[in-house]
């Protein structure tokens, strides 16, 4: 039977059991991924600048996948070990962090700006990964083959955003776009140390931040559905809380909503592809109700591509309120006596 005794080892946790040690290794490994999260970014779409890429194709790729890395090599991290529900729940939870807190906070407090053209086309192909995603996992299972497939579609959606990007006439809109993206490194050989540093320390940090999480959590005695469903894709949205953080400190008329949409279509179609592609993950604590909020919390943001800024500030609040109720049913999923019995 699978007990929290096979994910709280010694191989996946800490070897110190000191909860000043476990904090101190915990805080490092978010820094790594607020850091190496902004090196990826700046130096990616650095090269992508040089390259002649559309500014439309990189903020929705370069910079939306890029402030989602922590969780693609988190997932990859544990998947390498065999452990599929932090894979696929980082994942999983990811996108609902993004929505319910990340967009619901940001709907909440400042205006939202989405794309005129490309924003139409991205709610519905983030609706679409997510609905794909929830039925290949619907048995708890995603094999290659499945990560294959999720990794097609995404390489798809990537090819629609380089043809659609052509497409758009809004010079205005172009402009915008451009003054969100990080400014030109000062070399090819700077921009490619930053995207190779950042992938350096992305790594590093992954491994510390599980390990670090997964004692913190023994310790607590937190359940392995909020460890893996909430607390890792909480600290792994860390680079996209702490933009939105700066970006409310610095009083910013409007916030990008892209960047968000794109972050979860990256999760579904991206980070459960690859970790599944690369060791197919079996993910039993990831049930249906999981998988199906994760639907509701992308269909709820559909009726924003029309919605005034009234209607998208309840939909922000409706978001976060939401995520407040998963949360709890998630802490209370499993009785913490009955977790660390067999430890």
């Amino acid at each position: 039977m699978f007990t929290l005794a096979t994910i709280f080892s010694s191989e996946i946790g800490l070897d110190t059991r000191d909860p000043l040690q476990v904090l101190v290794v915990l805080l490092a490994g978010i820094l790594l991924q607020v850091y190496g999260s902004r090196l990826l970014v700046d130096g990616g779409s650095g090269l992508a600048r040089r390259l002649g890429i559309h500014p439309m194709v990189i903020g929705s790729t370069v910079v939306a996948f890029g402030v989602s890395m922590p969780a693609f090599f988190i997932s990859l991290w544990a998947a390498n070990k065999g452990q599929g529900d932090l894979a696929a729940g980082t994942a999983v939870g990811g996108v609902l962090v993004n929505l319910g807190v990340v967009l619901g906070i940001s709907a909440l407090a400042r205006p939202l700006r989405f794309r005129p053209q490309l924003f139409q086309g991205d709610i519905p192909v983030m609706v679409a990964g997510a609905a794909l995603a929830a039925f290949l996992m619907r048995n708890s299972w995603l094999g290659r083959f499945e990560g294959c497939l999720l990794i097609a579609c995404l390489i798809g959606y990537t090819i629609f955003l380089w043809f659609s990007a052509e497409v758009e006439a809004d010079a205005r809109v172009i402009r915008e776009i451009e003054k969100d993206l990080p400014p030109a490194g000062p070399s090819k050989r700077v921009e490619i140390a930053q995207a190779a540093g950042g992938v350096i320390l992305l790594i590093a940090g992954a491994r510390f931040l599980v390990k670090a999480a997964v004692s913190g959590a023994e310790m607590i005695h937190l359940s392995e559905p909020a460890l893996a469903l909430a607390f890792i894709p909480l600290v792994a949205s860390a680079p996209k809380l702490l933009a939105l953080f700066m970006a409310l400190l610095r009083k910013e008329k409007d916030l990008a909503g892209g960047i968000i949409i794109g972050g979860c279509i990256f999760n579904c179609l991206g980070v459960l592809g690859f970790a599944a592609f690369y060791r197919p993950i079996l993910a039993p604590t990831i049930g249906q109700f999981d998988l199906g909020i994760m639907l509701l919390a992308t269909l709820a943001v559909l009726p924003m591509m029309k919605a005034d800024e009234k209607r998208r500030r309840a939909i922000g609040l409706a978001l976060l309120v939401g995520y407040g109720l998963y949360l709890t049913q998630l802490l209370g999923r499993v009785s913490p006596g009955n977790l660390f019995q067999n430890l």
